[in-house]
């Protein structure tokens, strides 16, 4: 992998469902054949717009760290860790940690837009653990100007979210238009996607819906050509254990 790596959207997997009730672009698609775009901890990302209202019903998980992020509309999620059915309106997340297994649903309302990022915090100590589900209310997260920028940071050492992901950051950035540098670690790997706006990073122009991933750097140079939104995961390079994706 070098440095740095764009893809926009007509680049990233498309994939209706549902008949096209649910359209997803997935900038880390499951992988096929065998082959996996995955790396660090993340194993798979899907930005969904739901077109109707429909439903995922009742499937299992094991093992990974599941992460959903609301946007924009609502949804409502049944698992058989809480057994009871859990409205979540935009600005609102959830997590699953599936580890020994779980069955889950959800019900995603037309005009919803969200994430869902599947994160490997590895087998051989998740799956000895019980199934765990937590979700979290817009107003869970706090925004803070943080070197300028309007920051929710979700996961971190200031996030609201407990994650067992090892090394994972989770922000979402509110940033102006105009010139700025950001410092970041080169023992990191910045995953970005832009769900708003249109900038420039690191020489690399970003559309919206555009998914840039960063790795070997100490400096993140921004120009951003209109007001957006980023979305941003930090993960570990290198991973100190053996990930889902290493024993297929």
């Amino acid at each position: 992998m070098s440095n740095i790596i764009y893809f926009p959207k007509e680049k990233q997997q498309l994939m209706p469902l549902f008949g096209g009730a649910f359209i997803e672009n997935k900038p880390i698609p499951f992988p096929e054949a065998f082959s996996s775009q995955a790396y660090s901890s993340l194993f798979y990302w899907a930005h969904l717009e739901a077109n109707e209202t429909s439903e995922f019903p009742l499937h299992p998980h094991k093992g990974f760290e599941i992460m959903t992020f609301i946007f924009e509309g609502s949804l409502e999620h049944y698992d058989t860790a809480t057994k009871v059915w859990t409205p979540l309106n935009a600005g609102g997340a959830q997590a699953i940690q599936a580890n020994s297994g779980v069955y889950h649903a959800e019900r995603i309302t037309k005009g919803s837009r969200l994430f869902q990022i599947w994160f490997d915090p590895g087998f051989s100590k998740s799956m000895k653990m019980l199934p765990l589900y937590k979700d979290y209310q817009y107003n869970s997260f706090e925004k803070k100007n943080i070197n300028n920028i309007d920051t929710i940071e979700y996961v971190g050492e200031n996030g609201s979210i407990d994650s067992i992901t090892e090394g994972l950051s989770i922000k979402k950035m509110d940033v102006k238009r105009g010139k700025l540098s950001i410092m970041i670690k080169p023992t990191s790997t910045y995953s970005f996607y832009l769900l708003e706006g249109a900038m420039r990073i690191n020489n690399e122009n970003i559309e919206k819906d555009g998914f840039l991933i960063i790795k070997d750097e100490t400096e993140l140079a921004l120009y951003v050509q209109k007001s957006s939104e980023l979305f941003m995961i930090e993960t570990p390079t290198a991973i100190s254990y053996k990930r889902y994706i290493d024993r297929m």
